[in-house]
């Protein structure tokens, strides 16, 4: 761990080492304050804490994924300190809110890295201010891992930039199977125009032929929009025999809800952007025959025991449940994993915070969203295959088998 020291005493860009903290679930409310630090204890003071910048979205349209995010990254650097820290050394987590805004998710990391001198960088929350973040880390060199679903983060491959939740393209397989198996051919989309929803566009696009599903009507909303009961009317007159929505909350329930009211009865399918549960208490009685493409940890308790990660989602789940007294959703797990993956490309780079990127193609890991199998070729390490498909009954998901 020398090698690490020394580093945080020279300039940011040969700084010091990555260690990402996240998890998340649960709806507390967001703190006042739009940045803070979670301090290192006092029994590890001897030795100089590894800074770690972590932006999310405490504000705004993904608030229901940052906040939670936030949250865990809290329990997780406590976990982490108490247990002596990174090889001796507390972590020291400062935290900045990006408001849902690309231009302050970029002004946020910019100033983790020159004023805070940060090791590495955790977030954002959303596609867009992902890769407005993963634009400057790549440029900076600076290790960065996401927690936004766009592919286009990873893809094409940059040194130094990793994300731990499944693709666009991982849900769109998964759908797409399904729908496969219930022999349903015509299909129509409605996304939301941000990065993330006309991301999963271009995929369901580009990968629907191989299926045999024919998109038959392409709609889009604003992030912001308040209602898409035009759009959805378009498409009732279509011969679509499925929906598949493609956003963040509050848009999805919002969507699901409208539907109800135009008396469109045909299956609503939506995608792991807004797999948790803030969908179930925005949409409310109208959740309920709503399918959703999702992680594992989405239903938890539904987890065969044999499952591989069986064990993992149950030790998370239950220690998140304990601190917060509110359910992990997926969007806590691509933040526990996160951390977890960093933990081993450390220990594979022995410390010296040049090598991590390379250490970190070589992570294989089983976590909470799936088995990440990292390559130089690959930095989400993810497959389609450790997607479920779920249902809403009685305002909970149920895992579709």
């Amino acid at each position: 761990m020398k090698k690490l020291i020394r580093k945080t005493l020279l300039p940011v860009m040969t700084a010091s080492l990555l260690v990402l903290t996240a998890c998340g679930g649960g709806n507390q409310a967001a703190p006042a304050s739009s940045s803070g630090s979670a301090p290192a204890p006092a029994a590890s003071e001897s030795k100089d804490p590894i800074k770690v910048g972590a932006i999310f979205s405490l504000t705004g349209a993904n608030s229901p994924l940052g906040v939670p995010e936030k949250q865990a990254v809290e329990l997780l650097a406590k976990e982490i300190n108490d247990a002596g820290g990174v090889n001796g050394h507390p972590l020291q987590v400062i935290f900045e809110d990006d408001k849902s805004d690309n231009t302050e998710a970029v002004k946020a990391i910019k100033k983790l890295v020159s004023s805070d001198k940060v090791a590495a960088v955790l977030g954002s929350s959303g596609s867009g201010p992902s890769l407005g973040m993963a634009e400057y880390a790549s440029a900076q060199k600076v290790t960065m891992i996401s927690m936004a679903a766009a592919d286009q983060i990873t893809n094409p491959v940059r040194a130094g930039i990793f994300k731990t939740p499944h693709t666009d393209i991982h849900g769109t397989k998964r759908v797409f199977k399904y729908m496969q198996e219930q022999g349903l051919t015509k299909v129509a989309i409605l996304y939301d125009s941000n990065p993330y929803g006309s991301g999963y566009a271009v995929q369901l696009k580009k990968f629907a032929p191989d299926y045999g599903i024919t998109i038959v009507a392409e709609e889009k909303y604003g992030t912001k929009d308040p209602s898409m009961s035009s759009q959805l009317t378009k498409i009732k007159g279509t011969d679509a025999q499925a929906i598949f929505i493609a956003g963040t909350n509050p848009g999805p329930s919002t969507i699901v809800k409208e539907a109800k009211q135009l008396g469109i009865t045909i299956p609503m399918i939506s995608s792991h952007g807004s797999a948790n549960a803030k969908f179930l208490e925005l949409a409310g009685d109208s959740a309920n025959g709503v399918l959703m493409v999702a992680g594992k940890l989405l239903v938890p308790d539904q987890v065969d025991a044999a499952d591989s990660q069986a064990a993992i989602i149950k030790k998370f789940v239950e220690g998140y449940q304990a601190a917060y007294n509110s359910p992990a959703d997926g969007f806590a797990g691509y933040g526990y994993d996160g951390l977890n993956i960093l933990v081993e490309g450390l220990k594979l780079a022995e410390g010296d915070v040049a090598k991590l990127p390379e250490a970190l193609q070589q992570v294989n890991y089983i976590g909470v969203t799936g088995e990440f199998k990292f390559t130089a070729d690959d930095h989400n390490g993810l497959h389609e295959d450790s997607m479920i498909m779920v249902e809403v009954k009685d305002g909970k998901y149920q895992l579709i088998k």
